[in-house]
Formats: C-alpha cells, structure tokens, sequence
C-alpha cells in the first residue's frame, strides 16, 4: 500500500449507523443537517468534545454562521444538547451531545411509521425554528450554545408557546435591550400572571391600555373669565346676514 494511502486509512473512520442514513430525511433531519453532524462526529470521535464550529465551516465550504444556524435547528429537534462536564483536570468543560437524534430514531422505528411521526413534529419544529432566527436576526449576531440550549429550554422545561416568545422578543427589541436575560424577566412576569398564550397577552395588554387612558385626568371646562371666545351657532339654510 502506497504511503499515503496507509495514512489515510490509519487517520481513522467515522461510522454511522445505516438506519440513520435510510431514515434521517423521515425524522426531520435535512442533508444539511446530516453533513455537519458527520462534521462534528468526526471530531469528537478524535477526541475533541467540543469542536469549533468555523473548522467545520471550512470542511463544508460555508460560512460559520450557517454551521451555527444548523446546529440552532438541531437544538430546537432536540436532535442536540450541549452538556457542561467536568474534565480529569477538574475543570468544566461543554461538549456536544447527538444522542437525542438517535434517540428520536429508535422512538420512530418503533413506535409509529415514521413518516406520521415526522408529519406530526412538522409544525412544532417549524416553530422552533422561526423563533430561533428571529431572535437570531433581532440581535444581529451568532447566539453563542449557551443561549441555543436556553432557548431550548423555554420551550422543553418551561412550555413557553412559540408565539409567546416571540411576543416578549418584540417588547425586549421595542427597547433596545437585546439579550436572553431581559426576556426571560419578560416571560416570567407573564408566568406569573397566568398569562399563557399571545392572545391572553394581547388581551391584558389592551386592559391596561384602557385602565391608563380611563385614569387620566380629563380637560375641564372653562366658566366666566376664563372662558374661551363664545362661538355663534347658526341652524342651516338660516339667513346669517
């Protein structure tokens, strides 16, 4: 065997396991999603947990930035979990999780036909996916995994409603403030007030438009001094000369 060809082959393989490549496009998984996992599983199977996500950008001939939206929609599948671990040196490291994409496949093969489980999931993931670049094209930047898995989490722990998110993106952009924090207060306080969906919210806002106009002091009328200018009231078609 030729040098390089030896080279190559001890540099390593990655394996994937069949059933993913027959069925990944049923669980919602698209080719471009499928290309950076092979991407990242490449690395990680060499010993990098958490691998930079503008080297796979280069493998893939893209920009990071669409790297870091794939793997945006792959945490709202849930096909994604970043994971904070603690290392031999004792220090705390991330690394990417890709268990939840087998994990939804075994769910499918099993379960249901798999094309009724992807039909199912069509329209949740859709809006996942819409908040995801919203809140990405609001604050005009990469969000960083910290804040992908934070996300996640308003919808997987706390079933916040997509449009409610969206709604309380709208109040942190009306002003100016362009982080995760400033909203999740937003959410919260909303929470607490058992406002659930965007109507409801909606709906309270309206009420407390309404409480702060019917609470304004109201104009008074002005009487003798200080009165205004009478003004001549003429019935129509009356002679005025």
């Amino acid at each position: 065997m030729e040098s390089l060809a030896a080279a190559l082959v001890n540099d390593g393989q990655t394996t994937i396991a069949n059933a993913l490549l027959a069925h990944y496009r049923e669980i919602g998984v698209t080719n471009d999603e499928l290309l950076v996992y092979l991407q990242f599983k490449r690395l990680i199977d060499q010993g990098n947990q958490f691998p930079d996500a503008a080297v796979i950008a280069k493998s893939l001939g893209e920009s990071t930035n669409a790297v870091f939206q794939r793997l945006h929609e792959m945490l709202a599948k849930k096909l994604l979990t970043i994971e904070s671990i603690t290392a031999d040196d004792q220090k705390i490291h991330d690394r990417y999780n890709f268990d939840g994409l087998y994990d939804k496949l075994a769910v499918a093969l099993k379960k249901q036909p798999v094309s009724t489980q992807a039909s199912e999931q069509a329209t949740s993931e859709n809006s996942r996916q819409k908040v995801f670049r919203a809140i990405h094209t609001e604050f005009g930047r990469d969000l960083s995994p910290i804040e992908m898995e934070s996300i996640s989490k308003w919808f997987d722990e706390d079933h916040y409603e997509p449009e409610v998110i969206e709604l309380a993106l709208r109040e942190a952009v009306l002003r100016q403030v362009y982080n995760l924090t400033y909203m999740d207060r937003i959410l919260l306080n909303w929470q607490k007030r058992n406002l659930k969906t965007a109507a409801q919210v909606e709906a309270e806002r309206q009420r407390s438009i309404e409480q702060r106009l019917n609470s304004a002091p109201q104009p008074q009328r002005q009487t003798g001094a200080n009165a205004g200018p009478k003004i001549p009231l003429f019935k129509l078609g009356e002679d005025q000369s």
